[in-house]
């Protein structure tokens, strides 16, 4: 259930830590209880917790065992006999063979255990107390009821090694580079998670590939993820679920590291050389996947008279190509164009952009006489909210257009 490189059955921790903190706490105390109770759920979900208490309240005596294949088994040991009867709870969480687990308690067994005794001292009772304190440890909490959308946009920039995120009131953004050449940034808008919840301004960098590998954990299957951040040198923790009702999720830390500031690219949008179009994603992918992959160069004309908007490929002989598209084409969304701009551009850059350009409804280009090249990958996601991946793009310098 975890991937490579991925912190391992880490709640055990975790929940040794709330527990510490609440374990002297007095059942008349109702403040601690219920920020007992909510750090419980922020950690295990909304499932395990009252499956748990309610096992607690009802069975007499709690063990667990260990059945022929490994495979720990929550039991309930009936009065007066040897024999007994198994409650089963998310097994596939409750074994795992990594060798934290073979150490350690997994994290249900804790939880039980820990629970157990704040559960006979009368401490937790009414698991379904919630206050406004939820967020008081977290820096930023964000819930997505499917991560689709979410993993196509971090695969995109999974091209560069770590992603620098920042998080803020105005959305979700992940920026990767490499070298001076190319940049890609995911912008993802806070109506499009079911939660969000952010104190100023989040910053940090995490490894692009771990995350990707999180994120695929349950092989395509449809998943809900809540993400956690505690602030600086925090990891970043994913929760994800499948969201076919089955009682089994899984936990990724994924280590932290300090914000690297991305370059600043732009393009002056008062500038009297920029131009602009928008053109269906399917289409350009289209005309993308025509070009012969041995194609060292290509070349990018946009200009108000024909060919409007011209694709060339260069290199050895057979790989030379061209594709002219008319401004009045039905692949053309959107042209605006104020004077003509060539420019030519590693073809190994924009096979970089594949990726966004396969789950992309429409692609705005914009670029100016500096050559410098902006595509905006445009998707929409459950919530009929667009969530974009803006690439930059530099173009080859000292070249004969």
């Amino acid at each position: 259930m975890f991937a490579a490189g991925i912190s391992s059955v880490v709640l055990p921790i975790f929940l040794d830590e709330i527990f510490q903190r609440f374990s002297n706490c007095s059942p008349q105390d109702q403040e601690a209880i219920e920020n007992l109770l909510l750090d419980l759920h922020k950690l295990l979900g909304n499932r395990l917790v009252p499956s748990a208490l309610h096992i607690l309240d009802n069975c007499n005596i709690i063990i667990y065992t260990a059945n022929e294949t490994k495979t720990l088994e929550l039991a309930e040991i009936a009065e007066g006999g040897p024999s007994f009867r198994l409650v089963r709870l998310f097994r596939h969480l409750n074994y795992c063979l990594c060798e934290y687990f073979q150490e350690k308690d997994c994290h249900l067994q804790s939880f039980m255990l820990h629970s157990k005794y704040l559960f006979e001292k009368g401490i937790l009772h009414n698991w379904k107390m919630l206050t406004q304190s939820q967020y008081s440890n977290f820096k930023f909490v964000g819930s997505l009821n499917q991560i689709k959308t979410f993993t196509a946009g971090i695969k995109a920039l999974s091209f560069g090694e770590n992603g620098s995120f920042m998080i803020s009131e105005d959305g979700f953004k992940c920026a990767v580079e490499q070298g001076k050449c190319i940049q890609a940034s995911l912008f993802i808008m806070p109506r499009c998670f079911s939660e969000f919840y952010v104190d100023g301004i989040v910053k940090f960098s995490i490894n692009m590939n771990i995350l990707a590998e999180c994120l695929s954990i349950f092989a395509g299957i449809d998943c809900s993820m809540k993400m956690y951040y505690k602030g600086p040198e925090a990891p970043l923790v994913l929760v994800l679920e499948p969201n076919d009702e089955t009682d089994i999720s899984t936990e990724c830390s994924i280590k932290t590291t300090h914000y690297e500031e991305p370059m600043d690219f732009n393009l002056n949008d008062e500038s009297t050389s920029l131009n602009r179009l928008f053109i269906r994603g399917p289409d350009l992918a289209s005309i993308f996947q025509e070009f012969d992959k041995s194609a060292e160069e290509l070349e990018i004309t946009i200009s108000p008279r024909r060919p409007h908007f011209k694709i060339d490929t260069l290199g050895v002989m057979q790989s030379e190509s061209s594709v002219e598209v008319a401004k009045t084409s039905d692949m053309i969304l959107l042209f605006n164009c104020r004077e003509t701009t060539k420019a030519r551009y590693k073809t190994t850059l924009i096979r970089m952009t594949q990726k966004a350009l396969g789950v992309a409804t429409k692609v705005a280009l914009k670029t100016d006489l500096s050559g410098l090249l902006e595509m905006h990958f445009m998707m929409v996601d459950p919530t009929e909210a667009e969530v974009y991946i803006i690439f930059f793009i530099t173009p080859l310098a000292d070249v004969d257009l």
